[in-house]
């Protein structure tokens, strides 16, 4: 692939013969349209297409939020989504193909350098979940105002629930409602912090449970 400097008549874009012009992020870029293979794939190329399209199953729902909660790890060079994939493709992937499967203990919604939740829990109560952490401060990377952010991922159906906004790491807790269509379901639970200044922390899993 190659990049265009733009030239009198500006960067081409669209198709011509056998390429491709387009632009990323200000870059023009030109690239040559993939021909089709007739050859039969592998099974490391089979193992990769499944590996892919599980990993994007599972983070495709929460794409936006994920572009802020890996935003700041390499700015300019790839997306937060991007690199939250990478993240799963190369961590968060269980099993021998074809049956893989995620294993959501290692699964990661945001980076950054903020105090990650510690000694969180989820309890489930009817049509409810309590979640806990420590309200433990210090004055580099825990405050008093870091915003708790928490999802609720249920693989059933492939949703995902949030918490209440504005509780804050001092506060310790917060009580989720949880709609009585997922009664039943085994859900995963993870939580981060945001700062006023748009600081994270890494995120947390806090645990899975049943739905009461």
């Amino acid at each position: 692939m190659g990049t265009i400097r733009n030239g009198g008549n500006g960067a081409f874009s669209g198709k011509a013969g056998s390429f491709i012009g387009s632009s990323w992020r200000d870059i023009n870029y030109m690239r040559g349209i993939p021909k089709i293979s007739k050859k039969p794939k592998t099974l490391k190329q089979l193992e990769q297409q499944a590996k892919f399209a599980a990993a994007v199953k599972f983070i495709q729902p929460v794409k936006d939020l994920l572009n802020v909660g890996f935003g700041g790890q390499k700015p300019g060079k790839a997306s937060g989504y991007n690199l939250a994939l990478k993240h799963v493709l190369e961590n968060a992937i269980s099993g021998t193909y074809p049956d893989l499967s995620i294993d959501y203990t290692k699964a990661q919604f945001a980076k950054g350098s903020l105090a990650a939740p510690l000694g969180s829990a989820v309890l489930a109560e009817a049509g409810e979940f309590l979640l806990s952490w420590s309200p433990d401060l210090n004055p580099f990377n825990a405050f008093i105002d870091d915003e708790a952010t928490v999802l609720i991922y249920d693989p059933v159906s492939n949703i995902y629930m949030s918490g209440p906004i504005g509780i804050l790491r001092v506060d310790g807790e917060m009580t989720i409602s949880i709609p009585s269509a997922y009664l039943g379901n085994t859900v995963h639970v993870y939580m981060f912090f945001m700062s006023r200044q748009g600081k994270l922390s890494n995120s947390a899993y806090v645990g899975e449970s049943v739905v009461v």
